[in-house]
């Protein structure tokens, strides 16, 4: 049992480690595309604009509460689904959610009553 899998075992500490480094690698490479992913979804959830009127970014900052904060998880890395969530300093207790989609096929859509309540304003405005 000199060998296993056709690796001599003076050569297992290595294979190990490569393997490792291999796993770190792309562990690390998939956080910076899921950080891409949601830096997207953010500016597009805030760019949108449902009614063609004003942004949402706009529509939350008119309401007085100071500027939003969004923060976003990546829901789905195969379809490019990403939960966007945003609060204001003013109100940090009601908080609005955005699914999107990264394809840019379909537009961003409320993902709750905070949001769709906002959205709703935006489209009678």
């Amino acid at each position: 049992m000199a060998e296993l899998l056709g690796i001599p075992r003076g050569r297992w500490p290595i294979a190990v480690g490569m393997v490792l480094l291999l796993a770190l690698t792309l562990s690390w490479l998939q956080g910076r595309f899921d950080s891409s992913d949601v830096k997207k979804a953010i500016s597009a959830a805030m760019a949108w604009k449902p009614a063609g009127g004003a942004t949402v970014f706009a529509a939350l900052a008119a309401r007085g509460e100071g500027d939003p904060r969004c923060q976003g998880r990546v829901a789905s890395q195969l379809l490019g689904d990403v939960d966007v969530r945003c609060t204001t300093p003013g109100r940090p207790e009601v908080e609005y959610e955005f699914r999107v989609l990264l394809d840019g096929r379909r537009p961003p859509h409320p993902a709750n009553a905070a949001a769709e309540e906002l959205v709703s304003q935006m489209v009678r405005k």
